[in-house]
C-alpha cells in the first residue's frame, strides 16, 4: 500500500504530509501556523570549493569547482537542516542531495 511504512516504524504518512505542507506554506506566503516551530526560510551561507564545505575527502573525487546550487546547498544538508531547493536542470541538484547525505553516514559502522 502507497504511504505505509514497514511494521516496526513510526511513520506516519499524514502526519508527515501536515508538517511539510505546513512547512511549504511559512516558506512560500511567509506566515507560520499555529504551534509550528521556527526554522530558516533562507540559508546564506556560500562556499567558494569543496574544500571550505569540510566535507570528507572521498566524497570529493571526481568534482573541481562547486555550481551555485552546491556552494549553498550542500552544508544545509551537513548540518541536518531541512532543505527545499530549486535550481535549473543540470545544475547539480542530485549531487548536491547525495553528498550532503554520505556525509552524514558513518562509513565505520558494519
Amino acid at each position: 500500500m502507497a504511504g505505509s511504512a514497514p511494521e516496526g516504524t513510526q511513520f506516519d504518512a499524514r502526519q508527515f504530509d501536515q508538517k511539510l505542507n505546513e512547512s511549504l506554506l511559512t516558506v512560500l506566503y511567509g506566515y507560520r501556523l499555529e504551534g509550528q516551530d521556527e526554522f530558516f526560510t533562507s540559508y546564506d551561507e556560500v562556499h567558494e570549493s569543496f574544500d571550505a564545505m569540510g566535507l570528507q575527502e572521498n566524497l570529493l573525487r571526481g568534482f573541481e569547482k562547486p555550481s551555485a546550487i552546491q556552494q549553498r546547498g550542500i552544508v544545509p544538508f551537513c548540518k541536518d537542516l531541512d532543505v527545499i531547493q530549486q535550481a535549473q536542470s543540470g545544475t547539480g541538484k542530485t549531487a548536491t542531495f547525495c553528498s550532503g547525505v554520505l556525509q552524514q553516514l558513518d562509513i565505520s559502522l558494519v
